[in-house]
């Protein structure tokens, strides 16, 4: 969550990069939960912390899960990133959500259950299989 997407992403474009765009065979997607876009209260730093998303190859899936609230990754300058990128992109709102992912008023077990809902049927419909299943 948050800086361990920053860096999953960073990772996903590296490989991609040095494998010449075939790193996307190196990795079957990215899932960034909370992506810090920007420090607190600086929108318009945004612009470091959207190279690497905007640099996936277009074969590498990605999928986003952001609060509505969060505060490190406002909702109008990530689908403005989004729009820009070459990969492919699933972004689930996690309504009234923080950067946390906390949702006032509701039970933290609920929140989690939704998330996970989402990345099972996103790592599903990209056919991610987690190593132990493949035993």
């Amino acid at each position: 969550r948050s800086m361990g997407s920053r860096a999953a992403v960073a990772l996903a474009r590296q490989l991609s990069e040095a494998s010449a765009g075939a790193g996307a065979g190196l990795l079957a997607g990215v899932i960034c939960l909370s992506f810090p876009l920007q420090r607190l209260g600086q929108a318009h730093a945004h612009r470091q912390r959207s190279k690497d998303l905007l640099a996936l190859p277009e074969e590498m899936p990605v999928l986003i899960v952001s609060g509505t609230v969060d505060n490190l990754c406002y909702r109008a300058l990530l689908e403005r990133v989004v729009k820009n990128m070459k990969a492919a992109v699933d972004v689930h709102w996690l309504e009234g959500g923080s950067h946390g992912l906390a949702v006032r008023g509701r039970p933290e077990e609920s929140v989690f259950d939704e998330v996970n809902s989402r990345v099972v049927t996103w790592t599903t419909k990209h056919g991610v299989v987690a190593a132990h299943e493949q035993d």
